[in-house]
């Protein structure tokens, strides 16, 4: 059970963590935003700016956790 819930929680945990940095510090590369405009005639006008490189970075470090995990366990 171990194997599958600890790269997930890291890679979720990573995740959370770089995007929270990116927008405390308001840094584009790690920020998550999402604004919602004014409704329109033709519909609701939002705009969404999401970082790439913590997705990256969490799956990175849930593939050397499970790595780390798979090791361990022999």
């Amino acid at each position: 059970m171990r194997v599958i819930w600890l790269p997930l929680l890291a890679s979720v945990g990573t995740m959370a963590l770089l995007y929270w940095i990116g927008n405390i510090f308001n840094l584009s590369l790690l920020r998550f935003s999402f604004v919602l405009n004014e409704p329109l005639k033709n519909g609701l006008i939002f705009d969404a700016n999401i970082a790439i490189l913590p997705f990256v970075f969490g799956l990175l470090v849930g593939f050397i956790v499970e790595r780390i995990v798979k090791v361990r366990s022999k």
